[in-house]
């Protein structure tokens, strides 16, 4: 078995199930597994023939949970079935040359955090189980879960989804109000069940997110909420291990994806581009990376908020100055992604580093790697930034050469590719994670396309969008929102005190 600590030296060792439930270590560290798995080409041909759930109960095998091999088939089989409208899970369609769109979104929200998040909400009801079979045999009453989401747009409603009249568990989700795209926000402020709560935060995603940190942080308020509430918080942000680990899988497919397809031998290199915001699904694919998969150039792509590409490059972080832009891709408008911090281990298994450079980003909003690490930067990132302009350009010229119409988001990840295989006059194939269907993105995908500012309602703009585009009909689960009660309009102002006073309103409810 397969054991879990703490990116920042806490001793605690915590099984797979056990650090789902925890969320993030007890000294704000991020969990990362005590060793990875490898996979040699050997093990991974046989997958060629299987299916998407074939493929995650392989790697679910690697990790050697503390999960049997049948309770995990059986989960993953419930987490990727009809819910999603492509039996394929996420299917690998050919762009131009050399260029293949990763499909995520084929969901039930239509972003990539659904992979992870129907996968991960099984895996915390079981460990739950788990956990309440140990607390029976001590004479202890079993607690009562708290999910608390900080999200830039798609994570929230996934884990709205995901985790829905679960027994023992409620989720509270906070966005940054004004910050994420209209039918972001509608999607989630018209979630129906009886243990959910939304609230938007004025403030950016940062805001939001470090005040949410800043709660799993104070032992004095978790210590609080069980001694009255009996309730345990937990995360489903990709803080959370059980976030990030079936993220790993997509990628994993993807490679046997293309080798059906014939676009590459098997055992021949791929690159793999994704539009980066938390750091979590270029994460993911760096796993994939170190555990075996032949994968070449890890493609990092910005927005104007480019923060990581500057890191990347120079192997300075540097937040003192910065304002965060609004763009048209909000998912990736963060300044202070979490998971670099799982990188940063990986690079270094130096917990004093770590520490050092957490420390210096929460205090002083700058941090500066040694040689070292930045040559093993360099050495494994490519990365670059898209402006707002170029980003709609993109979306316009891709549609008119290809007729595929872009999301915001991933049309920042096919630029950059783009600039990547010119620049070095690779003809290497490369793997565009696609995170989000257009249709959640209608004012800026009809700007991109027409060069006009739409005032108008967004399902107005999504039906002059079907008559534009030939062949493209906007999903039920967005046409249907229209006819949604909105059940959540309170907004906090931003901060940890009012994210802690939204928590205890919601509990009161509950």
């Amino acid at each position: 078995m397969i054991s879990y600590h703490s990116t920042r030296g806490d001793k605690k060792i915590y099984t797979f199930s056990g650090a789902i439930l925890k969320g993030i270590a007890g000294d704000g560290g991020l969990f990362v597994p005590e060793r990875l798995p490898h996979f040699s080409l050997k093990q991974l041909k046989p997958l060629l023939d299987g299916s998407y759930q074939d493929t995650c109960l392989s790697v679910c095998d690697l990790f050697k949970t503390d999960f049997d091999h049948d309770l995990l088939k059986k989960l993953i089989y419930r987490a990727y079935s009809d819910n999603f409208d492509d039996r394929r899970i996420t299917p690998l369609t050919k762009l131009r040359d050399n260029q293949y769109l990763l499909e995520l979104w084929h969901g039930p929200t239509l972003a990539f955090k659904d992979i992870a998040l129907q996968f991960t909400t099984h895996l915390f009801t079981e460990g739950q189980k788990k956990e309440k079979k140990h607390r029976l045999k001590k004479g202890l009453k079993q607690p009562k879960y708290l999910i608390v989401v900080a999200t830039s747009g798609d994570t929230g409603k996934a884990a709205l989804e995901g985790y829905v009249n679960k027994e023992g568990i409620s989720i509270v989700v906070f966005y940054p109000y004004k910050g994420v795209s209209s039918l972001q926000e509608l999607s989630m402020i018209t979630q129906e069940g009886g243990n959910v709560a939304v609230y938007g935060i004025q403030g950016n995603f940062d805001d939001v997110q470090k005040s949410v940190k800043e709660l799993f942080n104070n032992k004095e308020l978790n210590q609080q909420l069980l001694l009255e509430k009996n309730v345990l918080l937990s995360s489903a942000n990709s803080i959370n291990w059980g976030r990030l680990f079936p993220q790993i899988v997509y990628h994993v497919k993807s490679y046997l994806d293309l080798v059906n397809a014939k676009a590459i031998s098997f055992g021949e290199k791929i690159d793999i581009a994704v539009p980066t915001g938390n750091f979590g699904n270029i994460l993911a694919a760096y796993y994939a990376k170190i555990m075996g998969l032949p994968i070449g150039r890890l493609i990092c792509a910005n927005n104007e908020n480019n923060v990581y590409s500057e890191f990347l490059k120079t192997g300075v972080y540097d937040v003192r100055k910065r304002i965060l832009v609004k763009t048209p891709s909000p998912a990736m408008s963060i300044l202070v992604g979490s998971n670099l911090e799982r990188l940063l281990y990986e690079l270094t298994h130096d917990v004093e580093k770590v520490n050092f450079w957490m420390s210096q980003l929460k205090n002083k909003n700058f941090f500066k790697v040694d040689s070292e690490t930045l040559r093993k930067l360099k050495e494994i990132f490519y990365a670059d930034w898209v402006s707002n302009e170029d980003c709609l350009a993109t979306i316009k010229k891709t549609y008119n050469e290809t007729n595929y119409l872009l999301d915001p988001h991933t049309a920042v990840a096919q630029a950059v590719a783009e600039r990547y295989q010119n620049k070095y006059g690779s003809d290497k194939p490369v793997v565009i994670c696609s995170t989000a269907h257009w249709a959640k993105f209608a004012k800026d995908v009809y700007k991109a396309l027409t060069g006009l500012e739409s005032k108008e309602d967004e399902f107005k703009i999504l039906k002059k969008i079907t008559i534009l585009v030939h062949g493209v009909t906007v999903p039920p689960n967005i046409a249907n929102l229209r006819n949604k009660k909105i059940r959540f309009k309170r907004k906090y102002a931003s901060g940890k005190e009012s994210v802690k006073r939204a928590i205890m309103q919601s509990l009161k409810r509950w």
